[in-house]
């Protein structure tokens, strides 16, 4: 009797592990979140972000650049390299990403790389203020000194000269995408409604998305609670 009933135990402990096993597989500290912020800010404008995840129990790579020293493809380049790492660590686990403003054309690049790994392709990306079809205001400051001075000539030119970012290629069909724009701005060089620095229709993009519209600025949007509220909401549905 003694023999089956530590038979049974031993099955049930098992059962037990192979369960938990399973649910560790699927459970969301086995999801990975990128975070990339916009230009000339640091990994510290994504860290309220990256936090909240964290505490959802998802790995969480706070990924910062200089972005005044390359331009966006070559962003994008160094960007596929860590994306490789994690792939390696976590082979047929999907990448997903939450970006601010350039950063989301930095993304855009790196999807778009060859090198890119499958499992970059098989999350869902958050874009918070995306200059998608350029930024307005960059472009004015980009005909002053002052203005090419601070951009300088890489990413920052690119901001300045373009108006639409389709170069870079876009998201494929099959990866969800929201884009939240900001509508907060007391700038009287925009018109329509737009977050400061970037235009509400500026923010589209030629492929398939969603998108939505919170009262928030430009600059602080990445902390902004409805941002990381939607953001979270997104990726895990």
């Amino acid at each position: 009797m003694r023999k089956i009933i530590s038979l049974m135990c031993l099955i049930f402990i098992f059962n037990s592990f192979l369960f938990a096993k399973d649910n560790l597989k699927n459970s969301p500290r086995c999801k990975t979140v990128v975070c990339i912020h916009g230009f000339l800010r640091s990994k510290l404008s994504m860290s309220m972000i990256a936090r909240s995840f964290r505490k959802d129990g998802f790995d969480v790579l706070n990924w910062g650049y200089s972005s005044r020293k390359r331009k966006i493809k070559e962003h994008a380049e160094l960007l596929v390299m860590d994306l490789k790492l994690i792939s390696q660590k976590k082979p047929g686990q999907p990448i997903s990403f939450v970006t601010h403003s350039m950063g989301g054309l930095v993304l855009r690049s790196a999807i778009n790389n060859p090198k890119c790994p499958i499992e970059a392709k098989m999350g869902k990306i958050i874009l918070l203020a995306p200059p998608n079809r350029g930024s307005i205001i960059a472009r004015k400051l980009g005909k002053f000194k002052l203005g090419r001075l601070i951009f300088g000539r890489y990413a920052g030119r690119e901001l300045m000269d373009s108006s639409n970012f389709d170069y870079l290629g876009n998201f494929p069909p099959n990866l969800p995408v929201l884009v939240i724009a900001g509508s907060f701005s007391l700038n009287p060089f925009i018109s329509g409604k737009n977050d400061g620095k970037v235009a509400v229709d500026e923010t589209f993009l030629s492929a398939p998305h969603e998108h939505k519209i919170i009262y928030a600025g430009h600059t602080f949007i990445s902390f902004n609670k409805k941002a990381i509220y939607y953001s979270k909401k997104f990726i895990k549905k």
